[in-house]
């Protein structure tokens, strides 16, 4: 528990410079289309569409979260600004664009490692191929630390010269959690249009 506490205070400000400090009643920034979305995101049934402006794509988002575009990223080695989005309490996600990596696995792992700003495996222990949007993808998930850390997934497009990267992260610590995080960031990543 001790350490659980101690990842949550770690991880935290990284959260809370990425999303800012609105509140979790922020408007939505898309339009509003319900829809049925029940997934561990968020439980309302219905979604409010977020439409980048930065980075040309569209993402459904469970109505209870907030997404605030151009956050400054908090890392280091740091992509540009990011698409930040808030869901429940410890759970939040970030989108943004770089050039294509020739290694999208080794890319994903560095940024993860970063973002995580923890303790991370050298190797991540999911790699596996998705799509974001119908469009390939690479998925990598790793918890920092290894045992009961945070969880931290990470996407990217495989596919034309620059690469939409979307990460999601979990830091409660509960090793429960990570099957439906995971399947509710598959979901997230279905419901991603890029921009044709």
């Amino acid at each position: 528990m001790k350490n659980r506490a101690r990842i949550a205070a770690i991880s935290l400000p990284l959260v809370g410079v990425l999303v800012g400090c609105s509140s979790l009643a922020a408007p939505s920034l898309g339009a509003s289309t319900p829809q049925s979305h029940a997934s561990h995101l968020g439980a309302s049934p219905t979604v409010h569409v977020f439409r980048s402006r930065l980075y040309g794509y569209a993402v459904a988002l469970p109505a209870d979260w907030s997404a605030q575009p151009d956050q400054h990223w908090g890392g280091i080695g740091a992509p540009g600004p990011v698409d930040a989005f808030r869901g429940q309490p410890y759970v939040a996600a970030w989108a943004f664009t770089v050039p294509r990596p020739a290694r999208p696995v080794v890319y994903a792992t560095a940024i993860t490692r970063t973002a995580a700003q923890l303790p991370c495996p050298a190797a991540p222990e999911i790699s596996q191929a998705v799509t974001i949007g119908g469009t390939p993808a690479r998925l990598i998930g790793m918890r920092c630390p290894a045992r009961g850390g945070v969880l931290m997934l990470t996407a990217l497009t495989t596919g034309g010269r620059s690469a939409l990267v979307v990460m999601f992260e979990d830091v409660s610590g509960i090793v429960s959690a990570e099957r439906p995080d995971r399947a509710a960031f598959r979901e997230l990543l279905a419901d991603i249009r890029l921009q044709a």
